[in-house]
């Protein structure tokens, strides 16, 4: 709107402007015949058209052009209506394609040729030439004009695509980075509470018989659930926007936040924090043991926790083996279990390792990271159990 009444208190001013210089230049004619008045009857209102040329230029042009050549012809005096002429030819030329504005130029050769039978021949070529390169010069400026307006319009949308760009990118971002804060609060609670609740299943038949393996148990439990406090409570700050995102290691106290993310190393820890509880645990190391990298390290971890938390779950009494085989370019994580039976589901070997049925979306969590790492993840029953294994593509730790 404010863009629209700028544009009309231009024209306003243009017109008016126009409008005095041919009523001065007309004056300062002289005219024997009719009177240097007698244009202004059709000059002048000729002039206000220019009030349309925004909207309907090729009007404009015609009206003024026909006016001028009119009068031409009538050997009338036409004040300054050759500009309003130019200024008609450069708002078709800046409004239209190039070829309407090659015939709108050659057109308008019509009101010079008209002049010729008033000059001198040489004249008549001077007058030819310099109207050509005024044309020229006018449609020239005018195209220009034209290719700068859709070059600043193409900018702008440019623009406005990659803002929405970027607004759709930090929207994924933020859903990505949800999913994972989703899988890491369900790796820890899930894993932490099975334990917590078997500790305690475990420290309450022992209570009467044997007061004192009641009371390691209940230590180990607390030492289990001040873990997974710690790591939620580091999880939260990240939410809060605390800027610390590593949750603490298993084991360690409350205040301990800024502890590195669990990686292969404290799966001793993670093993032994499920030993007494239905499952005879063995765990393997093969080939060349060594730091990888971060994200190997972290996603190893998870998995074997995950599959520990539906072991105990599902997989009732038995024995299980977790294997991590270090090759050349890949780590190989192995998690199997063999039930005996009389588990809390009955021992049904279809919901241990690998098992997602009341675990939330644990398999599909492991598959997700595992698949960011450009890893696979196979999971399937064997005879009397369950086998989950992950390929995970690794590194050796960058040198800090």
């Amino acid at each position: 709107m404010l863009a629209s009444s700028r544009a009309v208190v231009i024209d306003a001013v243009f017109v008016a402007i126009i409008c005095s210089v041919h009523l001065l230049a007309l004056s300062l004619t002289p005219n024997p015949g009719s009177g240097w008045w007698l244009p202004l009857l059709v000059s002048i209102p000729a002039t206000f058209v220019l009030f349309l040329r925004r909207h309907q230029p090729l009007l404009v042009f015609g009206v003024l052009l026909a006016v001028g050549t009119g009068l031409t012809l009538f050997h009338q005096p036409v004040g300054v209506l050759n500009l309003a002429i130019l200024v008609a030819i450069y708002s078709v030329a800046v409004r239209s394609r190039l070829r309407t504005a090659v015939l709108v130029g050659v057109a308008a050769m019509i009101y010079p040729l008209t002049e010729m039978n008033h000059l001198s021949p040489g004249r008549e070529v001077l007058n030819l030439i310099s109207s050509s390169v005024n044309l020229v010069v006018v449609i020239g400026w005018a195209r220009a004009m034209r290719l700068g307006r859709q070059r600043s319009a193409q900018l702008e949308q440019t623009v406005k695509l990659l803002d929405q760009a970027r607004d759709q990118l930090a929207a994924e971002a933020a859903v990505v980075e949800r999913a994972r804060i989703a899988r890491e609060f369900h790796d820890i609670v899930s894993h932490s509470l099975s334990v917590v609740a078997l500790r305690a299943g475990v420290a309450r038949a022992l209570v009467d018989r044997n007061p004192e393996h009641a009371r390691e148990t209940l230590g180990e439990l607390e030492r289990t659930s001040s873990s997974a406090l710690s790591e939620m409570r580091a999880m939260l700050g990240a939410l809060r926007g605390d800027g610390d995102t590593t949750p603490a290691a298993p084991g360690r106290g409350a205040d301990d936040d800024r502890e590195p993310a669990p990686g292969l190393a404290r799966i001793d820890e993670l093993v032994d924090s499920v030993r007494d509880a239905g499952v005879q645990w063995r765990l393997e190391r093969t080939g060349e043991v060594r730091e990888l990298s971060s994200g190997v390290e972290v996603t190893g971890y998870r998995i074997v926790q995950e599959a520990m938390t539906n072991v105990l779950k599902h997989g009732g009494s038995g024995h299980a083996r977790v294997l991590l085989s270090y090759e050349q370019t890949v780590l190989r994580v192995e998690v199997t279990n063999y039930t005996d039976g009389g588990g809390a589901d009955g021992g049904d070997p279809h919901r241990a390792a690998g098992s997602t049925e009341d675990s939330g979306h644990g398999l599909i969590g492991l598959r997700e990271r595992v698949a960011l790492l450009g890893g696979t993840l196979t999971a399937h029953p064997v005879a009397g159990g369950f086998h989950l294994a992950a390929v995970l593509p690794c590194t050796d730790r960058d040198p800090e």
